[in-house]
């Protein structure tokens, strides 16, 4: 009777503890399909968000190759183009080079006028004798800024040659000022007054800014729309790195919170190439690929800005560091804005010699 007992109770506590591994086993293949179905509403929503970007490109004059390719790649996202860059003579007066001509022409007459804002990038880069040039010149900004006077003739003409030619906005890209808080009064008032004329004229503006200036010390005015250049981290006169990571994207998008308006945010293709003589040269993810091949190397990821690496020796017995972004490292780049402010308006620099854009 008892060993009866004892065989049913040792049945009935099998029976239990199938029934408590079956279930186990249910809740976590429940478990499993929770994740896999959170993985794949992740993906549908980081998709959701590549399609939902409204794009800025900058075409430049001197790299015009690739440009209605890798327009064509992006055109559905697409909204605004800029053409960089009327710049000044050795008079001091704004000249547009031919290619911008032709590469705004190229791009109305394939898309038509209106299906893109087509902007005219005005630069402080100064033409010298001997074709010789002064970049982001400070003293070129004080000539035009230092007075009403100043301010309005240049104001007048940067708005007759946009007018002129066509171009529905305006872009400023006035660099170097850094910490000159006289230039920087200056450059408020110029924009102030420069967005009122625009206006007037149904011209739209769009301002530049590095990611070092004084957002904590000067008031830009509202009105334009204000684009925060997140790149540069590493670059000419720097250390090996990237353009840019994910904390330096962080800190640039707490730094614009003192902006009025939906800001803008940049972001860079390509990479640097830098030599251990300290010579820096920036390169194309086309020209990063060529160098691949060339040396036989295979580029890693980083972890904080995914962005690809690699090293290499010349013919000279020369080391070169390589960085670079490629699609994957652009859209990490605005999944960390996106995810942080819910911005979509994002620009690139540059178009010309992205493979995987």
């Amino acid at each position: 009777m008892l060993k009866k007992v004892l065989s049913i109770l040792v049945l009935a506590l099998a029976l239990i503890l199938i029934l408590i591994l079956t279930s186990c086993s249910h809740q976590k293949d429940m478990c499993f399909k929770d994740i896999a179905g959170s993985q794949e509403e992740h993906g549908e929503k980081n998709e959701k968000r590549i399609d939902n970007i409204n794009y800025s490109v900058w075409t430049t004059y001197w790299d015009t190759e690739d440009l209605e390719y890798e327009i064509g790649k992006i055109k559905q996202n697409l909204d605004q183009i800029c053409y960089f860059a009327a710049y000044f003579d050795q008079n001091k007066r704004v000249f547009i080079p031919e290619q911008i001509y032709e590469s705004f022409k190229k791009l109305r007459t394939l898309y038509g006028p209106e299906e893109y804002k087509h902007y005219l990038t005005f630069v402080n880069d100064l033409l010298l004798e001997g074709n010789q040039s002064s970049l982001k010149d400070m003293d070129l900004l004080y000539s035009l800024l230092e007075t009403k006077e100043s301010r309005e003739k240049h104001i007048e003409e940067i708005v007759y040659l946009a007018s002129k030619e066509g171009f529905q906005g305006i872009e400023i890209d006035y660099e170097a000022i850094n910490k000159d808080f006289e230039l920087w009064e200056l450059f408020i008032e110029f924009i102030d007054e420069l967005y009122t004329r625009a206006k007037n004229n149904n011209i739209l503006l769009r301002v530049i800014l590095e990611p070092n200036a004084p957002l904590d010390r000067i008031d830009l005015p509202p009105g334009p729309e204000y684009v925060m250049m997140c790149y540069n981290l590493h670059g000419y006169g720097n250390v090996p790195g990237p353009k840019a990571n994910k904390k330096f994207i962080e800190e640039l998008i707490r730094k614009t919170e003192a902006l009025p308006g939906r800001v803008n945010f940049a972001l860079a293709t390509g990479g640097y190439d830098f030599q251990e003589n300290g010579v820096v040269s920036s390169l194309t993810e086309r020209e990063a690929a060529e160098l691949l091949v060339l040396y036989d190397q295979s580029p890693i990821r980083d972890e904080e800005s995914r962005a690809l690496v690699f090293n290499y020796k010349d013919p000279q017995g020369v080391n070169h560091e390589v960085w670079y972004a490629d699609k994957e490292t652009i859209d990490y780049w605005i999944d960390i804005i996106w995810s942080t402010t819910g911005n979509d308006k994002i620009s690139l620099w540059k178009i010309g010699g992205n493979l995987t854009l």
